[in-house]
């Protein structure tokens, strides 16, 4: 079984996110904005000293492209 920290984990749903901003590009500017920087704080965050405020930081991250989906959902599907 493969042993990741939580660091490790963050960084991999950065890069995902990552993927993602670049395949939603040209359906959505604003969705794709969201995603780049969630993805890009969560793959810098590997390099950050290990705090709790950068783990809060980090899950609040991973969570508000969803939350922005939700509250957007009429324009985010036109």
């Amino acid at each position: 079984m493969i042993d990741l920290s939580v660091k490790e984990i963050y960084t991999i749903v950065g890069l995902l996110m990552l993927i993602l901003a670049a395949f939603t590009y040209s359906q959505n500017k604003k969705i794709t904005l969201v995603y780049c920087i969630s993805g890009a704080y969560l793959v810098l965050n590997y390099f950050l000293p290990k705090n709790l405020f950068f783990d809060i930081v980090s899950f609040l991250v991973i969570i508000s492209p969803f939350v922005y989906v939700k509250i957007n959902k009429k324009s985010f599907f036109d």
